[in-house]
């Protein structure tokens, strides 16, 4: 994780693939944000009850507490209205019509680093 000192925006990403995080994690960091991991939605809510992050990357397919969960938990509670989200899903019909307009981007895997760092980098208007 990058220090959240003198970081002007931070990031959360939520996957249960640890290999998947650590390539993302090392993309974005060009982007001079805090950088914060969850290997599970449940470890996601965890951080999100002490952090509000300018953006999520948040994975839908995962064990016990599902993407969906997540993002419904999130747009429930007003604190996080300024908070976008990128939901990255290898099942885009997971999402119904509903959760699509809580989200600000919804990207089919495989995505490549380069190109989700540059979706953020536009989410972010860096």
């Amino acid at each position: 994780m990058t220090s959240p000192e003198a970081q002007p925006c931070s990031i959360l990403l939520v996957d249960d693939e640890a290999d998947l995080l650590s390539l993302f994690e090392v993309a974005l960091t060009r982007l001079n944000c805090a950088l914060y991991r969850a290997e599970s939605g449940r470890r996601a809510l965890e951080i999100l009850a002490e952090l509000v992050p300018t953006l999520i990357v948040l994975d839908l397919a995962m064990p016990e507490v599902s993407g969906i969960d997540v993002l419904e938990t999130i747009r429930s509670n007003p604190a996080y209205n300024q908070t976008k989200i990128v939901v990255l899903t290898a099942v885009p019909l997971m999402l119904e019509r509903h959760h699509v307009n809580m989200v600000d981007m919804v990207l089919t895997k495989p995505v490549t680093p380069r190109s989700l760092e540059n979706i953020i980098r536009n989410l972010l208007g860096s």
